[in-house]
């Protein structure tokens, strides 16, 4: 049954996954990676359609606000694909427990945590330039 409440919200995670993840050197391959990597499971859609949820006008979604906990879900997507990989090339055939991969998540967040305060700030500085 189509719900077009339910195509907005669909719009408004898509433009959140470009907001998060979206890097300026190339704008068609980033498009492409963050499709790949979370939008495909997380939409359910082609790339096409993704790319259209992206450029969409058609519907008002100025009034939408995703709730925190999904915006920092979407923030934690690429430390868990990071701590998955590296749990992969550890544990060959192994499974992982959930505790393993929140210990893994965690150090990969402490690791970008230690990055200094002006240093990312100066990063942030040159994406913007």
């Amino acid at each position: 049954m189509y719900v077009p409440n339910h195509l907005k919200w669909r719009i408004l995670l898509a433009q959140e996954l470009k907001q998060a993840y979206f890097e300026r050197e190339n704008s068609l391959r980033n498009c492409k990676r963050i499709f790949e990597l979370y939008g495909r499971y997380l939409l359910g859609t082609t790339y096409d359609t993704f790319l259209t949820y992206l450029n969409q006008r058609k519907y008002r979604i100025d009034n939408l606000r995703m709730p925190p906990y999904i915006v920092a879900a979407i923030g934690l997507l690429e430390p868990l694909r990071i701590a998955s990989e590296r749990l992969r090339l550890r544990k060959m055939g192994s499974p992982w427990t959930l505790q393993e991969i929140v210990e893994e998540v965690l150090t990969i967040l402490r690791e970008r945590s230690s990055t200094p305060l002006d240093r990312r700030i100066g990063q942030a500085q040159q994406h913007v330039e």
